[in-house]
Protein backbone atom coordinates (compact mmCIF):
# COMPACT_ATOMS: atom_id res chain seq x y z
CA UNK A 1 0.00 0.00 0.00
CA UNK A 2 2.85 2.37 0.79
CA UNK A 3 4.30 1.84 -2.68
CA UNK A 4 0.94 2.61 -4.33
CA UNK A 5 0.55 5.84 -2.35
CA UNK A 6 4.11 6.93 -3.18
CA UNK A 7 3.63 6.30 -6.91
CA UNK A 8 0.24 8.04 -6.79
CA UNK A 9 1.78 11.12 -5.17
CA UNK A 10 4.53 11.30 -7.80
CA UNK A 11 1.97 10.83 -10.58
CA UNK A 12 -0.30 13.53 -9.14
CA UNK A 13 2.51 16.09 -9.14
CA UNK A 14 3.63 14.98 -12.59
CA UNK A 15 0.16 15.36 -14.10
CA UNK A 16 -0.32 18.83 -12.61
CA UNK A 17 2.93 19.94 -14.24
CA UNK A 18 1.94 18.70 -17.69
CA UNK A 19 1.48 21.61 -20.10
CA UNK A 20 -1.37 19.87 -21.93
CA UNK A 21 -3.27 19.54 -18.65
CA UNK A 22 -2.79 23.20 -17.75
CA UNK A 23 -3.67 24.41 -21.25
CA UNK A 24 -6.84 22.32 -21.41
CA UNK A 25 -7.94 23.48 -17.97
CA UNK A 26 -7.42 27.14 -18.91
CA UNK A 27 -9.26 26.61 -22.18
CA UNK A 28 -12.17 24.93 -20.40
CA UNK A 29 -12.39 27.80 -17.92
CA UNK A 30 -12.48 30.31 -20.78
CA UNK A 31 -15.26 28.35 -22.49
CA UNK A 32 -17.32 28.39 -19.28
CA UNK A 33 -16.84 32.15 -18.99
CA UNK A 34 -17.66 32.61 -22.68
CA UNK A 35 -20.87 30.62 -22.24
CA UNK A 36 -22.05 33.30 -19.82
CA UNK A 37 -21.70 35.92 -22.55
CA UNK A 38 -23.48 33.71 -25.08
CA UNK A 39 -26.37 33.12 -22.69
CA UNK A 40 -26.99 36.87 -22.61
CA UNK A 41 -27.81 36.80 -26.33
CA UNK A 42 -31.01 34.87 -25.68
CA UNK A 43 -34.19 35.73 -23.83
CA UNK A 44 -35.51 33.40 -21.16
CA UNK A 45 -33.08 30.55 -21.92
CA UNK A 46 -30.01 31.83 -20.11
CA UNK A 47 -29.89 28.99 -17.59
CA UNK A 48 -30.27 26.25 -20.17
CA UNK A 49 -27.60 27.61 -22.49
CA UNK A 50 -25.18 28.43 -19.68
CA UNK A 51 -25.54 25.07 -17.93
CA UNK A 52 -25.46 23.13 -21.21
CA UNK A 53 -22.31 24.80 -22.51
CA UNK A 54 -20.65 24.82 -19.10
CA UNK A 55 -21.26 21.15 -18.32
CA UNK A 56 -20.36 20.10 -21.87
CA UNK A 57 -17.10 22.05 -21.68
CA UNK A 58 -16.22 20.49 -18.32
CA UNK A 59 -16.98 17.02 -19.66
CA UNK A 60 -14.93 17.52 -22.83
CA UNK A 61 -11.93 19.02 -21.05
CA UNK A 62 -11.84 16.37 -18.34
CA UNK A 63 -12.13 13.60 -20.91
CA UNK A 64 -9.32 15.04 -23.04
CA UNK A 65 -7.03 15.37 -20.02
CA UNK A 66 -7.76 11.75 -19.07
CA UNK A 67 -7.07 10.63 -22.64
CA UNK A 68 -3.88 12.50 -23.48
CA UNK A 69 -2.27 12.46 -20.05
CA UNK A 70 -3.38 8.95 -19.08
CA UNK A 71 -2.27 7.40 -22.36
CA UNK A 72 1.30 8.60 -21.84
CA UNK A 73 1.80 7.65 -18.20
CA UNK A 74 2.76 3.99 -18.56
CA UNK A 75 3.73 3.93 -22.23
CA UNK A 76 5.87 7.05 -21.75
CA UNK A 77 7.79 5.43 -18.91
CA UNK A 78 8.41 2.35 -21.06
CA UNK A 79 9.55 4.41 -24.04
CA UNK A 80 11.91 6.47 -21.85
CA UNK A 81 13.16 3.27 -20.18
CA UNK A 82 12.54 4.61 -16.68
CA UNK A 83 10.08 1.89 -15.67
CA UNK A 84 12.55 -0.92 -15.03
CA UNK A 85 14.08 0.64 -11.88
CA UNK A 86 10.57 1.19 -10.46
CA UNK A 87 9.29 -2.36 -10.92
CA UNK A 88 12.69 -3.76 -9.88
CA UNK A 89 12.07 -2.39 -6.39
CA UNK A 90 9.49 -3.85 -3.94
CA UNK A 91 6.66 -2.26 -5.98
CA UNK A 92 5.06 -4.81 -8.30
CA UNK A 93 3.75 -3.99 -11.76
CA UNK A 94 0.17 -4.05 -10.48
CA UNK A 95 1.04 -1.64 -7.69
CA UNK A 96 2.71 0.60 -10.24
CA UNK A 97 -0.44 0.64 -12.41
CA UNK A 98 -2.69 1.34 -9.44
CA UNK A 99 -0.43 4.15 -8.29
CA UNK A 100 -0.43 5.69 -11.73
CA UNK A 101 -4.23 5.40 -11.93
CA UNK A 102 -4.84 6.87 -8.48
CA UNK A 103 -2.52 9.81 -9.14
CA UNK A 104 -4.21 10.53 -12.46
CA UNK A 105 -7.65 10.20 -10.85
CA UNK A 106 -6.76 12.70 -8.11
CA UNK A 107 -5.56 15.20 -10.71
CA UNK A 108 -8.75 14.74 -12.74
CA UNK A 109 -10.92 15.26 -9.67
CA UNK A 110 -8.96 18.40 -8.76
CA UNK A 111 -9.46 19.77 -12.28
CA UNK A 112 -13.16 18.93 -12.07
CA UNK A 113 -13.40 20.71 -8.72
CA UNK A 114 -11.85 23.84 -10.22
CA UNK A 115 -14.24 23.85 -13.18
CA UNK A 116 -17.20 23.01 -10.91
CA UNK A 117 -16.46 25.98 -8.65
CA UNK A 118 -16.17 28.30 -11.66
CA UNK A 119 -19.37 26.97 -13.23
CA UNK A 120 -21.25 27.24 -9.93
CA UNK A 121 -20.15 30.84 -9.49
CA UNK A 122 -21.25 31.71 -13.03
CA UNK A 123 -24.63 29.99 -12.58
CA UNK A 124 -25.24 31.75 -9.28
CA UNK A 125 -24.21 35.10 -10.74
CA UNK A 126 -26.59 34.61 -13.66
CA UNK A 127 -29.46 33.61 -11.35
CA UNK A 128 -28.70 36.25 -8.75
CA UNK A 129 -29.04 33.65 -5.99
CA UNK A 130 -27.74 30.32 -4.71
CA UNK A 131 -30.72 28.48 -6.22
CA UNK A 132 -28.64 26.74 -8.97
CA UNK A 133 -26.62 24.94 -6.28
CA UNK A 134 -29.12 22.12 -5.98
CA UNK A 135 -29.02 18.32 -5.90
CA UNK A 136 -29.18 18.06 -9.69
CA UNK A 137 -25.96 20.03 -10.17
CA UNK A 138 -24.18 18.05 -7.46
CA UNK A 139 -25.32 14.73 -8.91
CA UNK A 140 -24.29 15.77 -12.43
CA UNK A 141 -20.79 16.73 -11.25
CA UNK A 142 -20.40 13.51 -9.28
CA UNK A 143 -21.47 11.45 -12.29
CA UNK A 144 -19.05 13.43 -14.43
CA UNK A 145 -16.31 12.38 -12.02
CA UNK A 146 -17.30 8.74 -12.61
CA UNK A 147 -17.00 9.33 -16.36
CA UNK A 148 -13.46 10.65 -15.93
CA UNK A 149 -12.48 7.68 -13.76
CA UNK A 150 -13.76 5.27 -16.41
CA UNK A 151 -11.87 7.03 -19.22
CA UNK A 152 -8.74 7.18 -17.06
CA UNK A 153 -8.93 3.41 -16.47
CA UNK A 154 -9.28 2.80 -20.21
CA UNK A 155 -6.31 5.10 -20.87
CA UNK A 156 -4.17 3.19 -18.37
CA UNK A 157 -5.24 -0.08 -20.00
CA UNK A 158 -4.19 0.97 -23.50
CA UNK A 159 -1.07 2.72 -22.20
CA UNK A 160 0.07 -0.53 -20.59
CA UNK A 161 -0.20 -2.58 -23.78
CA UNK A 162 0.79 -0.22 -26.61
CA UNK A 163 2.58 3.02 -27.47
CA UNK A 164 1.60 6.50 -26.34
CA UNK A 165 0.20 7.54 -29.72
CA UNK A 166 -1.88 4.40 -30.24
CA UNK A 167 -3.08 4.50 -26.64
CA UNK A 168 -4.33 8.06 -27.10
CA UNK A 169 -6.07 7.17 -30.38
CA UNK A 170 -7.74 4.05 -28.97
CA UNK A 171 -8.82 5.75 -25.75
CA UNK A 172 -10.23 8.79 -27.53
CA UNK A 173 -12.10 6.58 -30.00
CA UNK A 174 -13.57 4.50 -27.18
CA UNK A 175 -14.56 7.61 -25.22
CA UNK A 176 -16.30 9.09 -28.26
CA UNK A 177 -18.04 5.79 -28.93
CA UNK A 178 -19.11 5.69 -25.29
CA UNK A 179 -21.18 8.83 -25.83
CA UNK A 180 -22.83 7.28 -28.90
CA UNK A 181 -23.97 3.99 -27.38
CA UNK A 182 -27.62 5.03 -27.74
CA UNK A 183 -27.14 5.26 -31.51
CA UNK A 184 -25.45 1.84 -31.52
CA UNK A 185 -28.38 0.37 -29.64
CA UNK A 186 -30.79 1.95 -32.12
CA UNK A 187 -29.25 -0.03 -35.00
CA UNK A 188 -29.16 -3.20 -32.88
CA UNK A 189 -32.23 -4.67 -34.55
CA UNK A 190 -33.12 -7.54 -36.79
CA UNK A 191 -30.94 -10.53 -37.62
CA UNK A 192 -27.17 -10.74 -37.90
CA UNK A 193 -26.68 -8.06 -35.27
CA UNK A 194 -23.89 -9.69 -33.29
CA UNK A 195 -21.41 -6.92 -34.14
CA UNK A 196 -23.52 -4.10 -32.64
CA UNK A 197 -24.24 -6.38 -29.68
CA UNK A 198 -20.53 -6.93 -29.03
CA UNK A 199 -19.86 -3.20 -29.36
CA UNK A 200 -22.70 -2.48 -26.95
CA UNK A 201 -21.19 -4.63 -24.23
CA UNK A 202 -17.53 -3.68 -24.75
CA UNK A 203 -17.85 0.09 -25.14
CA UNK A 204 -18.39 2.01 -21.88
CA UNK A 205 -21.85 3.54 -21.81
CA UNK A 206 -20.72 7.06 -20.94
CA UNK A 207 -24.05 8.42 -22.09
CA UNK A 208 -25.68 6.67 -19.13
CA UNK A 209 -23.16 8.36 -16.83
CA UNK A 210 -24.39 11.84 -17.71
CA UNK A 211 -26.96 13.76 -15.66
CA UNK A 212 -26.49 17.04 -17.48
CA UNK A 213 -30.12 17.01 -18.64
CA UNK A 214 -31.30 17.18 -15.03
CA UNK A 215 -29.42 20.44 -14.57
CA UNK A 216 -30.31 21.92 -17.95
CA UNK A 217 -34.07 21.25 -17.66
CA UNK A 218 -34.18 21.51 -13.84
CA UNK A 219 -35.63 18.03 -13.50
CA UNK A 220 -35.20 15.61 -10.55
CA UNK A 221 -32.24 13.25 -10.51
CA UNK A 222 -33.28 9.82 -11.89
CA UNK A 223 -33.87 7.25 -9.17
CA UNK A 224 -31.55 4.75 -10.87
CA UNK A 225 -28.57 7.10 -11.11
CA UNK A 226 -26.69 5.16 -8.46
CA UNK A 227 -26.92 2.03 -10.63
CA UNK A 228 -25.20 3.90 -13.46
CA UNK A 229 -22.46 5.02 -11.06
CA UNK A 230 -22.04 1.42 -9.89
CA UNK A 231 -21.77 0.30 -13.51
CA UNK A 232 -19.02 2.87 -14.09
CA UNK A 233 -17.11 1.64 -11.04
CA UNK A 234 -17.31 -1.96 -12.23
CA UNK A 235 -16.20 -1.00 -15.76
CA UNK A 236 -13.19 0.92 -14.42
CA UNK A 237 -12.28 -2.00 -12.16
CA UNK A 238 -12.55 -4.44 -15.07
CA UNK A 239 -10.32 -2.24 -17.26
CA UNK A 240 -7.70 -2.00 -14.51
CA UNK A 241 -7.83 -5.75 -13.90
CA UNK A 242 -7.29 -6.43 -17.60
CA UNK A 243 -4.45 -3.90 -17.63
CA UNK A 244 -2.80 -5.69 -14.70
CA UNK A 245 -3.12 -9.11 -16.31
CA UNK A 246 -1.59 -7.99 -19.60
CA UNK A 247 1.06 -5.76 -18.06
CA UNK A 248 2.33 -8.50 -15.75
CA UNK A 249 3.09 -10.60 -18.83
CA UNK A 250 4.53 -7.83 -21.00
CA UNK A 251 8.19 -7.88 -21.91
CA UNK A 252 9.57 -4.46 -21.02
CA UNK A 253 12.87 -4.90 -22.81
Amino acid sequence: MRQIVAIAAVTFREVLRRKVQVNLLVFGSLVILASFMLSKLTIGEQHRILSDLGLSAATAIGTLIAVFVGSSLVAGDIERRVLQPVVAKPASRTQYLLGRYLGLSLALLLNLLAMAILLSCVLCFEAGSLHPLDASLGAALLMMAVQFLVVAAVAILFSSVTSTTLAAIFTLALAMAGHLTSEVRAIWQGEATWIPKVIWYLVPNLNALSLNASVIYRSPVPAGAWLAALYGAFYAAAALSLASLTFERRDLR
